[in-house]
């Protein structure tokens, strides 16, 4: 069988997934309260629309877009505002949340209106529509990147799409939310890339899965066949990190290269990850707004698994109620927000999950390895390894000595950590480049 993959640079970690690997989908008992992030997606935060004392219900609108990229925000239970003030955030940015005291016997009636409801017809509605459920349900990209989903399905009409691909590649190692996604939500996921489909008129769309889940292919390949929907299909992808990049799957599937400081809709291309794909069937055949997602539990825990749980919900409680806590609390040395290799450290338990928050990945002491940053000694393995074609080394010397003319090539790194997983003296790449892009950037502003 062939395998598709781009051909520059990449890395083997080991995967391990094995460990929350075929874990049913559980949903999570609902949490005492929650604190729920304006600043879910990319671009502006969300304007908060309610105020202390105020009772919500389940999918309320909370937050309002505050502009054109932004996103509406939804209570993910029903309860009483208790207030809005300043929080760290799981990606370490102080912002403001809104922090709601649960009604859970309130919330689980009110819920059933989602469960309940008969899916709506999407055939005969007009695009412009269904654009509008997408905005109106606050999806935004669940990949990791928290693009507003309803921007991304608007391109310039001088960019006509005709290619669709779906992310199914899940390359970072230990996550495997969108993997049971697959197995356990295919017929929805295919009515969601359906949706897509009518939305951009184009009916060339190829699901791309590496060759570690060939499960997640046929069952897919199934639910395709079963939905009688025509233009969709499956693409075998090389186990390789990081072939869910964007433009390296583009690359992989396509043969098209995304150029220098271009999106993916300059060569005609849109992507989605599979968790944004059953989000917009939710929004559109539900009308359910995104109030909770998948997302994998892993690591130094006593039972890892793939968890539905609310917007809002702390790590603690979800690591406790959801995975059974850690073996040793003491012997935690490391919290990530997300995979190992673009996830973000935070700093304590008390931070809570958003709509990006595809991971927790917890690290003992024995399996974590901190080694000082050392110099570098030219030998060219970040060069080999980058993705993207870039000199990291030299884009992080650069970011150090703040040689600001010269970091534009920063600007083209996709921060996939694989030049720091290589490096022998472990320096910190990836943490030298995003600086660079924040010199480049003002120096930009300031010229």
């Amino acid at each position: 069988m062939k395998m598709f993959t781009f051909k520059r640079g990449g890395i083997h970690p080991p995967e391990k997934k094995m460990m929350s690997e075929h874990q049913t989908i559980t949903s999570l008992p609902l949490p005492e309260i929650v604190h729920v992030n304006l600043g879910q997606h990319l671009g502006k935060p969300a304007k908060p629309v309610v105020s202390p004392k105020q009772t919500v219900s389940i999918g309320e609108r909370i937050g309002e877009a505050d502009g054109f990229i932004s996103a509406h925000l939804h209570s993910p239970v029903s309860g009483t505002v208790m207030k809005i003030q300043d929080e760290l955030s799981a990606v370490g940015v102080i912002m403001k949340t809104i922090v709601i005291d649960v009604d859970s016997d309130k919330t689980e009636v009110e819920e059933q209106k989602f469960l309940k409801k008969e899916p709506i017809d999407f055939e005969n509605a007009d695009s412009k529509t269904l654009i509008e459920n997408i905005r109106d349900a606050g999806v935004v990209g669940l990949g990791g990147a928290t693009f507003p989903t309803h921007v991304k399905l608007s391109p310039p009409p001088d960019k006509p799409i005709d290619r669709i691909i779906i992310n199914g590649a899940e390359c970072e190692p230990y996550l495997t939310a969108d993997h049971q996604l697959m197995l356990e939500k295919a017929p929805e996921i295919i009515k969601g890339i359906r949706i897509i489909q009518k939305i951009l008129n184009v009916d060339n769309t190829v699901i791309g899965i590496e060759s570690n889940k060939p499960d997640a292919a046929k069952t897919l390949t199934k639910a395709i066949a079963d939905s009688g929907y025509r233009g969709i299909s499956v693409c075998i992808l090389k186990t390789k990190y990081p072939q869910g990049g964007e433009k390296q799957l583009i690359k992989a599937i396509t043969g098209r290269e995304v150029p220098s400081g271009k999106l993916p809709f300059d060569v005609g291309v849109l992507v989605h990850n599979v968790g944004t794909v059953y989000s917009i069937y939710e929004a559109v055949c539900l009308e359910k707004p995104l109030i909770d997602r998948i997302t994998t539990l892993t690591g130094f825990v006593n039972t890892p698994g793939n968890f539905k749980i609310k917007i809002g919900t702390t790590f603690n409680h979800a690591l406790i109620h959801g995975a059974g806590g850690t073996p040793n609390e003491e012997e935690v040395c490391s919290i990530i927000n997300g995979g190992p290799m673009m996830g973000k450290s935070v700093r304590n338990l008390n931070v809570a999950v958003m709509k990006g928050t595809s991971g927790i990945l917890l690290f003992s002491r024995k399996d974590f390895f901190y080694k000082p940053e050392g110099p570098c000694i030219r030998c060219g393995r970040c060069v080999d390894a980058c993705p993207m074609g870039l000199m990291p080394t030299v884009i992080a010397m650069n970011s150090q000595y703040q040689v600001s003319d010269q970091l534009q090539d920063a600007m083209d790194c996709i921060e996939c950590g694989s030049c720091s997983y290589v490096c022998p003296t472990s320096r910190d790449l990836v943490h030298w480049i995003r600086i660079g892009k924040i010199l480049y950037r003002n120096a930009q502003r300031r010229s």
